[in-house]
């Protein structure tokens, strides 16, 4: 699996390519368009990671208390409480245990001081949806080491990112067991960072009727994604890149086990210029990197990525743009 650099507000990937395919004659798909698909290229669109949150740190303890002063020896009781109350550069470290509550994260850091919410060191904290998911509709933040799961509803989701997320930074997570999406971004959202997190068997709650239930449905603009786990989703995709997204870069994934296909691209709203790179997309069951039934708008680079034992072939060709 890809690594990712340790840490407590660290939003550095350490990119590096996993290549247990490459004993068993897989197929390297190349764009079309090899002047956007340099290593050089994907580098210099890549977003700045977020500094380090310097501020003070307060604490969250399923033992402690929101009437408390969030210290370590008297903790804070909901990670509500902390999203509620943190000001930029501050974070919130969170004691293990198991937190049922749906996160509203409103309150903005800024591009020098971001406000991270984060598990304690060597403690994996579980936020459990019972009410619903984590939301985020806010800019320069980072919410790191969680294990988050369980949304409910035939259009849940355990990540939403709403029309004002910008600048988040999502690393070092287990995203599982929606009954719908793992993580769904809005349209107008731009500068996610989905960082080095397994995402993986949502849609298990999945009824007749339900749409297609991906592991990470990606709208906006100037996303990145990086260093993912994304694998085991039997009702749709493992990212689905749709309706009005640009310039987004997907670059180092290991995509398997999606009922359709790995990475599906386009849509009504217009989709250009994305790249994707340096993936391994494996064992889906229909294409490795699939179009839309309405094509992208604009160049979609599809490069250096190792793409074996997909049902229908590597990439779906037809659209005159990728």
């Amino acid at each position: 699996m890809a690594s990712v650099t340790k840490g407590i507000g660290l939003g550095v990937v350490a990119v590096s390519m996993l290549v247990t395919g490459a004993a068993y004659g897989v197929h390297q798909a190349r764009s079309k368009h090899p002047t956007a698909t340099s290593a050089r290229a994907v580098a210099a669109d890549l977003p700045r990671p977020l500094p380090l949150s310097r501020g003070r740190a307060y604490y969250v303890s399923v033992r402690g208390s929101d009437s408390g002063p969030g210290t370590l020896a008297r903790p804070w009781r909901t990670i509500q409480k902390a999203a509620s109350t943190l000001r930029p550069g501050q974070r919130a470290l969170v004691r293990k245990g198991t937190y049922r509550e749906n996160v509203q994260v409103t309150r903005p850091g800024t591009a020098a001081q971001p406000i991270t919410i984060a598990a304690y060191p060597r403690e994996r904290p579980v936020i459990s949806h019972a009410a619903g998911p984590l939301e985020i509709d806010t800019g320069y933040y980072r919410i790191r080491g969680f294990v988050l799961e369980r949304a409910k509803g035939t259009s849940s989701t355990n990540v939403y990112f709403q029309d004002d997320a910008h600048h988040i930074e999502l690393s070092g997570n287990e995203i599982r067991y929606s009954q719908d999406q793992g993580v769904f971004s809005e349209e107008e959202t731009h500068h996610l960072q989905i960082l080095g997190n397994r995402i993986h068997d949502n849609g298990l709650g999945h009824v007749s009727g339900q749409h297609q239930s991906h592991g990470l449905y990606f709208q906006g603009r100037n996303h990145v994604a990086a260093n993912n786990l994304i694998f085991s989703h039997p009702y749709g995709f493992g990212i689905q890149v749709y309706d009005q997204n640009s310039r987004s870069i997907l670059v180092n994934n290991t995509v398997t086990g999606a009922a359709h296909s790995g990475i599906v691209v386009g849509g009504s709203g217009g989709v250009d210029n994305i790249t994707i790179r340096n993936n391994i997309l494996a064992f889906n069951e229909q294409y490795g990197v699939q179009t839309d039934s309405d094509c992208p708008t604009g160049p979609v680079s599809v490069d250096a990525n190792v793409i074996f034992g997909n049902g229908d072939g590597p990439v779906q060709r037809g659209c005159s743009q990728v």
